[in-house]
């Protein structure tokens, strides 16, 4: 049995946080971030996960050796696309499947292990170390393509091979089993894969408790799943503080500037199939000067961005979607607020100054 290490919130930056997420999304995630000492809690109906402060130190480096150098990156852009182009082709044969098998699952983890590999350069922790300091005409150049071109790109596709795909593949499985699709959620990739095989279930009291509460995380490649005191202990460690009272909060400055206006949060809806959520966004409301508060966002956002006098974001860093657009369109961005999407509800009048990186609440709606 591997022994439970001992779990403290000072020894890890927070990546990625959203409701209504289960047991099959982390597993697709862990496959690759197992090497980065990833951790991820589920408690009160949100999922928040972590990348180990060490591991981060390790990314920031590479990342800025990487798009530091014109011809290692070349290399890197060119079999990017073509790992874009064969998940694209994936996903559009994935689609129209009506059944599935075992080698369906394996050819599932493959693309996204690629993917992976390659996505994870995008993210903060490899790109925010290069803002540090004044950067050549190469670096930016680099981080534009990276940014604005690959990770545009790249990113519709990973949240469809994270949860529109496994989705869809397990609500075949669930109809073929005589399960609920929504349990089968708290099922990992494997477990399926197993169910598939072998026609072994998971315990009812399992999906119970999974949909309750877990924590796993990743020790030297390995993955661990936490349970009793260590459990308990865990997600008393990590437990999010009320925000009930919160009037100010901080985040990264990402664009400067400064505004007041009325708050507009969507939530990530990553639950459901992706382009259901797609739709949702390009038929809301959003007023013009309003200021978009969101976990990330995404070329799907952009008749939003277009008309919104600032932007805040939950999650990214200074090359992130919100970031760059923010910079494009002169509109003052904060990243890595963490938990604006729960202070704030739409409506709500704010100050946004992203010259000293606050948010600072005038008036409840």
């Amino acid at each position: 049995m591997n022994e439970i290490k001992n779990i403290k919130k000072d020894d890890y930056v927070r990546a990625f946080s959203f409701p209504d997420l289960g047991y099959l999304f982390v597993s697709s995630a862990i496959n690759h971030y197992k090497m980065r000492g990833f951790l991820a809690i589920n408690q009160n109906g949100m999922l928040d996960q972590y990348l180990n402060k060490a591991h981060v130190e390790k990314t920031l480096r590479m990342g800025e050796v990487l798009f530091s150098n014109d011809d290692r990156f070349k290399i890197f852009e060119n079999d990017f696309r073509e790992c874009i182009a064969e998940a694209r082709d994936f996903i559009s044969n994935a689609k129209v499947k009506n059944d599935v098998s075992l080698a369906d699952f394996y050819d599932l983890k493959a693309i996204l292990e690629k993917i992976y590999r390659y996505f994870e350069k995008t993210e903060f922790f490899f790109t925010d170390k290069c803002y540090e300091s004044e950067m050549t005409d190469i670096l930016k150049k680099n981080l534009l393509t990276l940014g604005d071109d690959l990770k545009v790109e790249a990113r519709p596709l990973m949240v469809e091979l994270l949860t529109t795909i496994p989705y869809r593949y397990t609500e075949i499985v669930a109809k073929k089993n005589n399960l609920n699709p929504e349990d089968m959620k708290q099922y990992s990739l494997d477990e399926v894969m197993e169910l598939l095989e072998s026609g072994i279930k998971i315990e009812s009291e399992i999906i119970k408790e999974r949909k309750k509460s877990f924590v796993v995380y990743s020790d030297i490649n390995m993955i661990i799943q936490i349970e009793g005191d260590e459990k308990q202990q865990t997600l008393e460690e990590f437990k999010r503080d009320g925000v009930e009272n919160i009037t100010e909060f901080k985040g990264t400055i990402a664009s400067k500037g400064k505004v007041t206006a009325k708050v507009r949060v969507i939530p990530a809806e990553l639950d459901k199939d992706y382009e259901l959520f797609v739709k949702k966004i390009l038929k809301m409301d959003f007023d013009e000067g309003d200021i978009l508060v969101t976990e990330t966002t995404s070329p799907d956002y952009m008749p939003l961005l277009r008309k919104a006098g600032g932007v805040i974001a939950d999650q990214g860093g200074m090359n992130s979607h919100a970031a760059i657009t923010s910079r494009e369109f002169k509109i003052p961005c904060l990243v890595a607020t963490h938990n604006a999407i729960e202070i704030l509800k739409t409506g709500d009048l704010v100050e946004l100054d992203a010259n000293n990186g606050t948010v600072r609440i005038i008036k409840r709606n």
